[in-house]
């Protein structure tokens, strides 16, 4: 990662213009082969050792799944959208075992009686990547089920069941792919019926001050003694006002990238702190929030 002579990393690469406009159209968008071979094995080795068939907050509870929490294959695209007040807002992985029938039925992330899409639905409050694990090649094998553009609904008839819809897409993809999902897209998982365990971890992010869902917060003993950028992500604050008002130490999480401008130069005077500016989003900045 490249850094500055203070240490600061420049933000790792995340979504062109073109590919947010197919994010924002469809709520999902699937780059394949994401993670090396390598990448993949370990992670699946570290599943492998776990306990339970599902569980949350991983990233604190074995340190071979901390480096998700600021992966470069996907935390570029989260500052694009959440800029320096990005957080982990839930980790998680999952074994879909062969011949599960009990499963998640359609529904989308985030509150229901308010969601999230209600206040706004260019920037979605919440964003879900998905890295999977294990090959997907077909139909009937824990996959996940999608509505392409249905981030847009607030209804579905088929709402808490798992009946078929129409418009309805199926997961196919290779180890190693990964998945961002917009906060209100409709989704279930598949039956199971394959011979193949189904591994994958979700990270779901968004800005600092909505609520983590893993956790009430991280222990700022470990979250201490990550690395910088890991460290700030997961917004382990003593105070929780500083998830509104981050302190000082905490700005700026990345640099911008080579060529991007600084929408706010010359808009504050020099006693105002970094802390306290505005500091314009990825999106902000080509004109797309």
């Amino acid at each position: 990662m490249e850094r500055n002579t203070n240490g600061l990393a420049v933000a790792p690469a995340g979504f062109t213009s073109e590919s947010w406009q197919a994010f924002a159209r469809d709520g999902i968008l699937v780059i394949d082969d994401a993670l090396p071979s390598a990448a993949v094995e370990a992670l699946r080795a570290a599943i492998d050792d776990q306990a339970k068939s599902h569980e949350g907050n991983i990233v604190a509870g074995d340190p071979r799944f901390a480096g998700l929490i600021d992966h470069p294959a996907h935390i570029g695209y989260m500052h694009d959208v959440y800029g320096d007040m990005l957080k982990l807002l839930r980790s998680e992985y999952f074994k879909r075992e062969t011949g599960q029938v009990t499963r998640n039925d359609w529904h989308f992330d985030g509150p229901r009686m308010l969601p999230f899409q209600v206040f706004g639905d260019r920037v979605p409050l919440r964003v879900k990547i998905g890295y999977w694990l294990t090959p997907l090649p077909e139909a009937g094998m824990g996959n996940l089920v999608y509505i392409p553009g249905s981030h847009r609904r607030d209804h579905l008839p088929q709402y808490h069941t798992h009946n078929p819809h129409p418009e309805e897409k199926r997961l196919i993809v290779r180890p190693g792919a990964m998945t961002l999902m917009w906060g209100g897209l409709w989704h279930r998982v598949d039956v199971n019926s394959s011979t193949t365990t189904r591994q994958n971890l979700f990270l779901e992010y968004g800005p600092s001050w909505v609520t983590a869902s893993d956790r009430v917060v991280s222990d700022p003993a470990w979250a201490e003694q990550l690395p910088r950028e890991r460290r700030i992500i997961m917004r382990a604050y003593r105070e929780q006002n500083q998830c509104v008002k981050p302190p000082e130490r905490d700005v700026p999480l990345y640099l911008p990238r080579a060529g991007e401008p600084d929408a706010e130069a010359g808009l504050y005077a020099d006693h105002v702190p970094l802390s306290l500016r505005k500091r314009s989003t990825w999106l902000e900045m080509q004109g797309l929030a």
